[in-house]
């Protein structure tokens, strides 16, 4: 049983100079990161190793052990006689555990003979569980004779914030202190300038020879076929913060996140399909789903994504929780309420904040707690509170959950108001975005970055900004809760809101249609001036349904030509644009979330080939990144015979709403459309790709009933069987329309 050491006593800390810090702070630009690295995730904490479980090259930007929006490992390293060891295998169980299998190569022993390679196996395990690291390590001798080696771990932390990592430059820190060694403990601390003391202590068993340098040494000598263990706990604290760490060890450490597992897959939809892989890849997308929860009061909410957004972020968040209702509506419904604690209350320029508004991203880190950084939260998103309000009534839609509308109101009220009294910059009609805070982001939709929004002449568009993608969500969510407040019995504002939704379609129509270029214009700038260029927002108002079936045929058909597919997907730009860039963040990439919000409103408007399409080619995309897990997004490169998606340098991986993506597809598909508060499910059109014989979905949840379906496909056509319903009455209606 491993205990958990108390923080060291401050006045047991020796100051030092931060030259003292190994390694020093001097990454201040993003490396790509290693496409096989292993991550293991238990909410705001994440480890990020090579394939051999370690922290190399010390203080490199994708790897280390973060808690709290900080890296509290920089460094940690395996070696046995000097050499770093040989990885055989690794695997990840799930997202919280690793196993990975190391030998020695050619090491001189001490009676000046070289031990043969793969003579020596060792198994070294990794676990996350309630926010400490466990590190254990067995060797095992499979030579005739008894050998002795010396085993040396070094360990390492530079305490930096998240914001550093992603490449904020930071001239001035907080004060390091020499770490201090106790027997078999390491406690390396750091007093930030926020004045919080952070510590990571690092309990090693059995007690090493020598710990000196951040170097733990063994001298070990092992009889043939026999085995020795040596384990680590890692455990980082902040002071002044509550800590979720249990005392545990290994074997209790895992059984606990086995069986929170356990309890999360019994709570979901179960899938199984003729196709294995396919079922592996949202096993995948199930397990980062459970993985990525963050624990907030009684409730929880989705995290963005690993490495850079492991925290709460407004427009992901609610996104990613939309795309899986079909898997488990309790997301949806505790994100909700976690959003509405945070919203906004008062005109704050600094984060961005105004009353009703919904937050953009919440941080926790020195950086952010010390006044340099707004995200306390920061509400730097104009379409975060739209996208809350249509998440709000499709939840509704598949839970029928009266207690969380009525808990909720107050909160559809506020952000509605926002709408009205705030969103609308210059009384156009329109919702615009522009920073206030000299420390926010200058483009506040979902294409955040600097130069995401270029007229065709390469000028980057001057705010304010009105998105077309933000006003089709501003229609949806007017048109949305139009239908919930008269269900909630408040008719004057549902009739009002109705006007205003249809008058916003008739608006966008006006403004945002290009006749010369048969599309819409992806946003209009701060002089009314159209940003012309071909992009997947457009897409978007098929999702909202703000325009007619006409247009949604139009734009289904433009997105389909060669510059906007590139045979994995959607590039958010088309080629032909002179500033499209396929290996750029936003303008010519594919983001595996934007499609599939296109293609789930190409399914809405019955237009199911390109989103089938869509299906199979992000799917043949997943079958080559690790786990069949889609990144956050990866290059806009077209795909010829044999090739592989290109890899974006610093994508996120897992990233929720890439995660999501496969769920809201499939479910589009199949023209799976709830109505739980009129006890109904109707399944309108079912389609599956022509590599899906059958699909079982079972545990299905809408209301309070539980529902199997079979799928199977003979030909073109497309079958569904009710299996069975538990719990209330539920009406199933299968529909094949023309």
């Amino acid at each position: 049983m491993s205990t958990l050491r108390k923080p060291i006593p401050h006045d047991e800390l020796v100051e030092v100079p931060s030259p003292y810090v190994e390694p020093r702070i001097a990454f201040q630009a993003l490396e790509p990161r290693k496409v096989n690295n292993l991550t293991l995730i238990d909410g705001k904490t994440f480890l990020s190793t090579t394939i051999a479980g370690d922290i190399m090259p010390a203080g490199a930007p994708d790897v280390g052990f973060f808690h709290d929006d900080t890296r509290f490992l920089s460094h940690l390293e395996l070696r046995i006689g000097g050499h770093r060891t040989v990885v055989l295998s690794s695997s990840t169980e799930k997202t919280f555990a690793s196993q990975i299998e190391l030998t020695t190569g050619n090491i001189t022993l001490r009676e000046s003979f070289d031990l043969p390679e793969n003579t020596i196996h060792i198994r070294r395990e990794q676990l996350l569980a309630n926010d400490v690291f466990f590190d254990r390590m067995t060797f095992e001798n499979f030579n005739l004779q008894p050998i002795e080696f010396v085993v040396e771990i070094s360990y390492a932390a530079d305490f930096v914030d998240v914001f550093q990592v992603r490449g904020v430059a930071r001239p001035v820190h907080g004060q390091y202190f020499r770490p201090i060694l106790k027997n078999n403990v390491a406690t390396f601390s750091y007093r930030g300038l926020d004045g919080a003391m952070r510590q990571t202590t690092v309990q090693v068993n059995p007690a090493p020879s020598v710990f000196r340098d951040h170097t733990a040494h063994w001298e070990l000598k092992l009889e043939p076929g026999k085995q020795v263990q040596i384990e680590a706990v890692i455990t980082p604290s902040v002071e002044g913060r509550s800590s979720r760490a249990a005392r545990f060890d290994f074997a209790t450490g895992i059984t606990h996140r086995r069986n929170t597992f356990a309890q999360w897959e019994r709570s979901s939809t179960r899938f199984e399909s003729s196709n294995e892989v396919f079922d592996a890849a949202l096993q995948t997308c199930i397990n980062d789903f459970h993985a990525l929860q963050i624990p907030e009061g009684s409730d929880h909410i989705i995290a963005a994504g690993i490495p850079w957004f492991a925290t709460m972020f407004g427009r992901d968040s609610i996104i990613a929780a939309y795309q899986v209702l079909s898997l488990n509506p309790d997301l949806a419904c505790e994100t909700l309420r976690v959003l509405a604690r945070y919203q906004g209350r008062e005109t704050n320029d600094w984060r961005d904040e105004e009353p009703g508004k919904i937050l953009h991203e919440y941080r926790a880190g020195e950086m952010t707690r010390h006044g340099e950084m707004p995200f306390s939260p920061y509400y730097g998103s104009v379409d975060a509170t739209p996208l809350f309000l249509v998440l709000l009534s499709e939840a509704f839609n598949w839970t029928a959950d009266e207690k969380l509308v009525q808990d909720l109101l107050p909160a559809a009220y506020s952000a509605l108001r926002w709408l009205e009294q705030y969103a609308d910059l210059d009384g156009d009609g329109f919702i615009e975005y522009q920073r206030r805070s000299p420390k926010g982001l200058i483009n506040q939709g979902w294409k955040d970055s600097w130069d995401a929004n270029m007229h065709r002449d390469g000028t980057v568009a001057r705010p304010p900004i009105a998105l077309i993608e933000v006003q089709g969500y501003v229609y949806d969510a007017k048109y949305r809760m139009a239908s919930l407040l008269r269900a909630f019995g408040d008719v004057a504002t549902a009739d009002k809101l109705k006007r205003e939704s249809l008058e916003m379609a008739r608006r966008i129509e006006k403004a945002f249609w290009m006749p010369h270029r048969g599309f819409y214009a992806m946003a209009l700038d701060g002089e009314k001036k159209p940003v012309e260029v071909v992009s997947t927002n457009p897409g978007h108002l098929l999702w909202s349904r703000a325009i007619s079936r006409e247009r949604a045929r139009t734009v289904a058909a433009r997105m389909m030509k060669d510059d906007m597919f590139s045979g994995w997907g959607w590039r958010t730009m088309s080629q032909q644009e002179p500033v499209f860039n396929p290996l750029s963040y936003h303008r010519g990439s594919v983001w595996p979330h934007d499609n599939s919000l296109v293609a789930h409103g190409m399914a809405l408007n019955e237009l199911r080939q390109p989103a089938l399409h869509i299906l199979t080619t992000l799917f043949q995309a997943a079958l080559r990144f690790r786990d069949y897990r889609l990144p956050e997004l990866f290059c806009g490169v077209h795909r010829r015979e044999y090739d592989d998606p290109v890899h974006y340098p610093v994508s996120c991986s897992p990233q929720a709403w890439a995660s999501g993506a496969l769920f809201l597809i499939l479910n589009s598909v199949l023209g799976i459309r709830p109505s739980a508060p009129r006890k109904e499910l109707n399944i309108v059109n079912p389609q599956l790709p022509d590599w899906l014989d059958y699909l079982n979905i079972r545990n299905l949840r809408i209301g309070q009933s539980r529902v199997g379906l079979d799928f199977s496909r003979r030909g073109t056509r497309t079958f569904c069987n009710v299996v069975d319903v538990e719990g209330e009455k539920l009406a199933v209606n299968v529909a094949f329309r023309k």
